[in-house]
């Protein structure tokens, strides 16, 4: 195998990445909005080169946001796998989003949904299928799929408001908001 044109074929979908990041930052542009021309113009490449890597924009888009979500899910499940609490499991997590929150921020404004959240939870899903639905308390395999559904919407709506703001609580303290999220104030409810 060729390792010159394999380290050239890595630079230049690194090279792809980081123009769309860079227009979508700089120049404040929504994927919708940034056409292959202008990565191709911005990023001195031809399109057949950019055409050899990707699909279009959206395609360079989704496979950052794969990879982003894996990387999010490692980082938790290395924490679990090392023995560490789910505390420090989810601290981890929000570690990771804020030393990634530019990425977050652009991905937030520019899709409105809350896919990386859900690519990481699916990735979890695996494992949790390993456990119980007993274990936590539900009385079935649907209860707990529900709660899943609302844990990855609720905790996607509270990241992109901590990226949004610049995340100015520590991962520490945003864990505690989390784990408030599940032990409110019963006056809400009277």
């Amino acid at each position: 195998m060729n390792k010159k044109n394999n380290q050239r074929s890595r630079n230049t979908n690194e090279l792809i990445v980081r123009t769309i990041l860079a227009i979508m930052t700089e120049k404040k542009k929504a994927v919708n909005q940034i056409t292959v021309s202008e990565v191709c113009n911005q990023a001195g490449i031809n399109r057949s080169t950019f055409y050899a890597h990707y699909l279009d924009v959206y395609d360079v888009v989704e496979k950052v946001e794969q990879t982003m979500s894996e990387q999010l899910t490692r980082s938790f499940l290395d924490k679990l796998e090392e023995g560490e609490s789910l505390d420090e499991c989810y601290t981890e997590m929000f570690r990771f989003i804020r030393d990634y929150q530019e990425f977050y921020r652009l991905y937030f404004n520019s899709f409105h949904r809350s896919e990386t959240i859900g690519i990481a939870w699916n990735l979890l899903k695996d494992r949790l299928k390993e456990v119980n639905f007993q274990t936590f308390g539900y009385k079935s395999q649907e209860e707990l799929a529900y709660h899943g559904d609302f844990f990855v919407f609720g905790l996607t709506a509270m990241l992109r408001r901590w990226v949004e703001r610049e995340c100015p609580e520590s991962p520490e303290e945003m864990l505690g908001i989390l784990k408030r999220q599940y032990d409110p104030p019963t006056q809400m409810f009277h």
